[in-house]
């Protein structure tokens, strides 16, 4: 009988060949481009960016939690991220390029 059918659930999650199914990996936003991100921006894609920044440990410097609106916090949360990589390390300048943003959401 379905497990639908009884409302069970099968002990694993395997395909009909034994495989075991996992989802597959959620893309990366596209970069929308470093005009979004400094002082005075206000957007939706900060919120985007300081949102991922904790989820990947680098949240340290927010007092309360990512918002829309840039601020020293996000600039200083980036600029750990980038000097934590190496092949982002000598430009940590704190503004995400399409290079910082693709391996923070990778």
């Amino acid at each position: 009988m379905k497990a639908w059918a009884t409302g069970s659930t099968d002990a694993d999650d395997t395909d009909d060949d034994g495989n075991t199914a996992t989802p597959a990996p959620k893309p990366a936003p596209p970069f929308p481009g470093a005009k979004y991100f400094g002082a005075g921006k206000s957007n939706a894609h900060v919120l985007t960016l300081g949102k991922q920044l904790v989820k990947k440990g680098y949240g340290a410097h927010y007092k309360v939690g990512p918002s829309k609106d840039w601020g020293d916090a996000d600039r200083k949360n980036v600029a750990a991220f980038q000097r934590a990589h190496k092949q982002l390390a000598g430009d940590a300048d704190g503004i995400p390029g399409p290079l910082t943003w693709k391996l923070l959401f990778s």
